[in-house]
């Protein structure tokens, strides 16, 4: 940490804002540990060739290489390195194999000792060599997804596609039925819940324990047919029966998915765990056939999410490595206050002239720009000493072109190195304050921008009259243009500015919004804001849901509202939907909503999750923690045990507008 620190302090000019923006939580806290995450390794590679025929590959290239200049020297450094951990992970293997003999010579039990004895032949056959059958396909994969995991301090490293994946292998074991399947997966889902990642305490606040593993299911093949399975049906089974926070289930929709497992996804989604989500494919086609240029057939078969809501091509690209949020709130709060921050005193701007509206929101636009700008440049310096300090070798191995490159991805050698994100909270907040000082300030004139500024500073207090005007002022979420035009220039504007800035591989930066549980303590650090709200009250959250309670129409005023983006300009997306348990009741409440996910997305939208929940049982659950102590509920683009999440994240659930159908 200490080296690190003394590569970005000594040398970055705007240092000194980052710190200060910290301090008034314009940003998250830095990441102490490694940043790397939402990445999805080639496990196709890993179980179709197994670690002993890469690591014949791998010396043949030892072999033949011969240097014609000193850059190419770093090659053999590589492949050296990849011999050596493919090596590391097959005694890794082996030492399985011989304590599942060692306990098979010490069990008594004749069924357990067999059982183990097929363990330990199974570890040996996998991943040196391909599996011979469904379980060894899950144990080979199992090998793989936790070495990976071993290497890096992931947040967001996660299992793809794995109906595509161990279909092949299900499809052609006859020793195995679809309720043994289910079972399998049933406690390979525990063993991934078992995975613990030790954060600093800022970032376990955020993620609440979470590692954003995601399953996606459904999708197209390669030749864009249907690529929902029995497998994707044994997925879904598995977490409706145990209902476990990780992995997180996810479904790349389109028209030509079964309607049995369509109706499947819904039967999962109403146990009121939070998911699958649903993510449109066809929008995150258009985003990543304009990005990187390749065949739209490779786009379809490595389509997968990594981490919450942020897709990424599986075994192909760099993993969305986030750099963390920027806080638009504390934006709005600097706007308002002549560039410092209301709640500390902290200067981060010179004053900007404000006479007319316009000048209000460029000012807002500005501040934005340089603290967009400022952060990415940080985070380049965070990832230039991640790269010195904790190379992903294992997980190189199983990123294409890596191996054939000769280089590590942190050196570039993923096909694909345009996925790191820039990402944000509380722009709806910014857009419903802007227009309450558009509409009461400069057009009906109800009062001065001076007078709202004071009217914050009492936090509403002795103002209630301007704040009542100010929460009759359009918000977004209702498909009024007012307001929702005021969004669309302030999310291309984002966009804009997130893209003028190269990342620490070469490309352009990525555009994404989501939220994770950042808008509580985004919003505990911010003043009032002109839309109505107080201060320390939560932000909106996700990109496109309503703040709560100001969604006054119907939930398909809100999906029109949000069907205004184009969300094919970002990587990574959030809609937030609750929903009572009765306007989903039965067969006619799947379909339903069903027929709504499929409405949202001919818009084009991109993502929908819901929450079916009863408020009043959430109500409960905080005052009799005790009885719901394995309640699951949907937080941003992850689940996670009500009982484990702070108060007033609880309230932020609990307050988003309940919805019938």
């Amino acid at each position: 940490m200490e080296v690190g620190d003394r590569l970005w302090k000594r040398d970055f000019p705007h240092a000194r804002f980052i710190e200060d923006g910290w301090t008034i939580n314009l940003y998250t806290a830095p990441h102490d540990p490694c940043p790397e995450g939402r990445l999805i390794l080639d496990f196709e590679t890993a179980l179709s060739r197994g670690y002993a025929a890469l690591l014949d590959e791998i010396e043949g290239r030892i072999a033949s290489f011969r240097p014609s200049n000193i850059p190419q020297g770093q090659k053999l450094h590589f492949w050296r390195a990849a011999r050596r951990v493919l090596q590391g992970a097959l005694r890794f293997a082996e030492r399985y194999a011989r304590e599942a003999e060692r306990l098979a010579g010490e069990e008594a039990d004749p069924d357990r000792k067999l059982e183990l004895r097929e363990i330990a032949g199974r570890c040996r056959q996998v991943p040196a060599h391909p599996p011979r059958n469904f379980r060894e396909a899950v144990q080979s994969f199992w090998f793989t997804y936790l070495l990976g995991h071993m290497e890096g301090a992931h947040l967001g490293y996660s299992p793809g596609r794995l109906d595509q994946l161990l279909h092949p292998y299900f499809a052609q074991d006859p020793s195995v039925s679809w309720d043994q399947a289910v079972e399998l997966f049933e406690e390979l889902f525990v063993k991934m819940t078992q995975i613990e990642y030790i954060a600093s305490l800022s970032w376990q606040g955020l993620g609440h324990g979470n590692l954003y593993q995601n399953c996606i299911l459904g999708g197209l093949d390669e030749r864009g047919n249907p690529a929902d399975n029995e497998v994707s049906l044994a997925v879904l089974q598995a977490q409706i029966n145990m209902q476990l926070t990780q992995p997180t289930l996810s479904v790349w929709y389109d028209d030509s998915l079964s309607e049995t497992f369509l109706l499947k996804a819904a039967e999962c989604v109403k146990t009121g765990v939070g998911y699958p989500a649903f993510f449109n494919l066809k929008t995150y086609l258009k985003h990543e056939m304009e990005a990187t240029g390749l065949p739209q057939e490779t786009l379809r078969k490595h389509a997968a999410m990594g981490g919450c809501t942020e897709p990424v091509l599986q075994g192909l690209s760099y993993g969305v490595v986030q750099a963390g949020f920027v806080n638009h709130g504390k934006l709005m709060d600097l706007t308002l206050h002549d560039g410092a921050d209301p709640v500390t005193g902290v200067r981060l701007f010179e004053p900007f002239f404000i006479g007319s509206y316009e000048d209000l929101e460029r000012s807002y636009l500005e501040k934005m720009k340089a603290a967009v700008r400022n952060w990415q440049q940080y985070w380049n310096y965070v990832m230039l000493a991640h790269r010195a300090t904790v190379p992903l070798v294992f997980c190189s191995v199983f990123v294409r072109d890596c191996l054939g490159r000769g280089r590590c991805m942190d050196d570039g050698g993923a096909v694909w190195n345009g996925t790191p994100t820039t990402l944000s909270s509380g722009l709806v907040n910014v857009a419903n304050s802007l227009a309450v000082a558009k509409k009461l300030v400069y057009e009906d004139r109800e009062c001065t921008l001076e007078e709202v500024r004071q009217a914050l500073d009492a936090d509403w207090a002795g103002h209630e009259a301007l704040r009542k005007k100010a929460l009759s002022v359009p918000k977004w979420g209702n498909d009024d243009d007012y307001v929702d035009e005021i969004f669309l220039r302030l999310f291309d504007e984002y966009c804009r500015h997130v893209r003028g800035q190269e990342n620490y591989l070469g490309e352009p930066y990525d555009p994404s919004m989501l939220a994770i549980s950042t808008p509580v303590p985004f919003g505990k650090a911010c003043a009032a804001t002109p839309e109505g709200r107080r201060a320390g009250e939560p932000l909106a959250d996700g990109v496109t849901s309503p703040y709560p309670g100001t969604d006054r129409e119907g939930p398909t005023a809100v999906v029109r509202s949000s069907l205004k983006v184009d969300h094919s300009r970002i990587r990574g997306g959030l809609l937030n939907l609750k929903f009572h348990p009765t306007a989903l009741k039965g067969e006619k409440g799947s379909r339903n909503l069903l027929a709504l996910i499929k409405t949202y997305f001919d818009g084009p939208g991109f993502h929908v999750q819901f929450n079916v929940v009863d408020s009043q049982m959430l109500r409960d659950a905080q005052a009799r923690p005790e009885r719901y102590r394995d309640l699951v509920v949907r937080v941003a683009g992850f689940s996670a045990y009500w009982v484990e999440m702070s108060k007033a994240l609880q309230d932020q659930v609990i307050a988003r507008t309940e919805h019938g159908l």
